[in-house]
């Protein structure tokens, strides 16, 4: 498909001869991001505290710390409340993940129509196509997001088991976990906050990269956001220059990985749709 100029902007390229057009540059909508992470907080908050105030009791009512009835009984304890907070998290995954795909999505149709009647000068291009390609870019950000929900619920109570099995080989009981479970709440809503804010920009990203070369547009520029406190070196370089759907850059020199701006673990990098024009002033 082949990217159409109004009349007026035809008439304006043919004049000024610019090498190239630009749209406006895409980005996120972080509310989306916001209310993601806050929905996962607040699950973490519920499965956390009921954690603790479970195995708080359980020490304070055997009153004793290095035991194996009281590792036993731990374990059972355990299982119990992993059992239940799987299926919670189970719940929330699938919920969670196609209201944060979908409202990307649908912040993706808008913002890149806006972009690309920059372009066209005017022209309406469809965005809110649904080729095979878009589908299966959905589908796949809607499994890695249900997959990584999943995954904050397993990791703490495998983590919070541990800790717990350690405190009553130690023969300190709570004065030891007490410590470790307020570190592990606090590692898993680090570890959600990034899932939540890097799983939207990789879904905005992909879903925009997919309609992008759906309507025509082939090429983008790469603009690093200059927000993180350890910026990677190649995206400063990667800066301002265009770069074409068809090779993309390097985004990890160490890995030889190529990408699209947000692909790589909490790149915050985003991109501007362009067109370039040839010496003849085409497309």
């Amino acid at each position: 498909m082949k990217i159409k100029l109004t009349k007026k902007k035809l008439k304006w390229v043919k004049t000024f001869k610019p090498n190239i057009l630009k749209g406006n540059p895409l980005h996120y909508n972080i509310s989306t991001a916001a209310k993601y992470h806050k929905k996962l907080d607040k699950a973490i908050d519920k499965m956390t505290a009921e954690v603790k105030r479970a195995l708080e009791q359980l020490y304070k009512s055997e009153g004793i710390t290095q035991d194996a009835s009281i590792a036993s009984q731990a374990r059972i304890l355990l299982n119990a409340l992993n059992n239940k907070f799987t299926d919670m998290f189970n719940d929330l995954s699938t919920n969670l993940a196609e209201t944060m795909v979908y409202s990307v999505d649908k912040n993706s149709k808008s913002n890149l129509f806006s972009s690309l009647e920059k372009i066209t000068g005017g022209a309406r291009i469809k965005t809110n196509i649904m080729s095979g390609d878009l589908s299966d870019t959905i589908k796949a950000s809607l499994t890695e997001n249900v997959n990584l929900i999943k995954s904050i619920q397993s990791k703490y109570f495998t983590d919070i088991t541990g800790s717990v099995m350690r405190s009553v080989t130690s023969g300190q009981g709570l004065y030891d976990l007490l410590p470790f479970i307020e570190r592990h709440k606090n590692i898993t809503k680090r570890r959600a906050k990034l899932i939540a804010y890097d799983q939207t920009r990789k879904a905005y990203n992909s879903i925009n990269k997919a309609r992008m070369e759906k309507v025509g547009i082939k090429k983008f520029i790469w603009h690093h956001s200059s927000a993180g406190l350890y910026p990677r070196r190649e995206h400063i370089e990667m800066d301002g220059k265009i770069y074409s759907f068809d090779d993309l850059p390097v985004i990890d020199k160490r890995t030889g990985e190529r990408g699209i701006p947000g692909q790589a673990v909490n790149c915050k990098c985003f991109m501007t749709p362009v067109i370039e024009f040839d010496n003849e002033n085409n497309i």
